[in-house]
């Protein structure tokens, strides 16, 4: 099973990402400011760097730029990344955005943010313990001492594993388009792949294509281990900020 190609399938759902949404220009209001609200919970200022190492098409780090926050962002697709550039011309908003690998942050310097953010279930797409553990260890690398990493994911032991699993987002317009797209999750052990169908109808004419990627059912527990074998502390599940749990952790101040 599986195609790993990450950054093809974003690449190729980059203009129709904000159609998951049912209204994507709310959702990055939403978002931007329950993190915002978090961060400053955790004495992070507007001021002060935070890297988004897994930004998309800028669904949290454009709310978050537009809550004031100094926002350095990057992605393994480069056409997310294309895409968030032209919100962020569109918006007249600017920040700091490059093509990376959150496994590695070779664009990153050491000891460059105050905060590290990856959400909407972007940790999950690297495939072992090895590959997360990896990334948590370039999270705290460029990390100041004393700064937090928040990760948002998929509470995947409240999920009930079944072959095939449909789960349709329902018809969304775009013009004069109409975009009808449906996740289907096939199981295989604790790894899963997800087809992305969608359709877009148009002047009379039906176009269907299926993306395809593939997730780590990890734990929220494992990951919480992680984190700790990465040199986090302070670290802790919330369920108060955003849609999917939140995991935090800090880099310690004399680390």
């Amino acid at each position: 099973m599986g195609n790993p190609d990450t950054a093809g399938f974003y690449d190729e759902l980059a203009p129709f990402y904000p159609l998951l949404y049912s209204d994507w220009d709310d959702a990055v209001s939403r978002q931007g400011l329950a993190l915002s609200n978090l961060l400053a919970e955790l004495g992070i200022a507007h001021g002060d760097r935070v890297l988004d190492v897994a930004c998309g098409v800028g669904t949290q780090a454009l709310g978050l730029l537009s809550q004031g926050h100094c926002v350095i962002a990057s992605d393994l697709s480069a056409g997310a990344v294309a895409r968030f550039k032209a919100e962020l011309e569109r918006r007249a908003l600017q920040a700091e955005v490059r093509v990376d690998d959150m496994r590695e942050l070779a664009g990153a310097e050491s000891g460059s943010a105050v905060a590290v953010i990856a959400c909407d279930n972007s940790v999950p797409h690297l495939l072992s313990d090895a590959e997360i553990g990896r990334a948590f260890a370039s999270f705290r690398r460029v990390l100041t001492p004393g700064g937090w990493m928040a990760i948002s994911v998929r509470d995947y032991a409240s999920i009930e594993r079944k072959n095939p699993d449909v789960r349709p987002y329902g018809l969304r317009r775009d013009g004069d388009r109409r975009v009808l797209a449906v996740q289907v999750w096939e199981w295989d052990a604790d790894q899963y792949d997800l087809r992305l169908y969608l359709t877009v109808e148009s002047g009379g004419r039906c176009d269907t294509r299926a993306l395809t990627t593939r997730y780590y059912a990890v734990s929220i527990q494992r990951l919480l281990q992680l984190m700790l074998a990465a040199g986090f502390v302070d670290v802790q599940r919330r369920d108060d900020v955003l849609f999917q749990p939140v995991l935090i952790g800090r880099r310690p101040n004399n680390a």
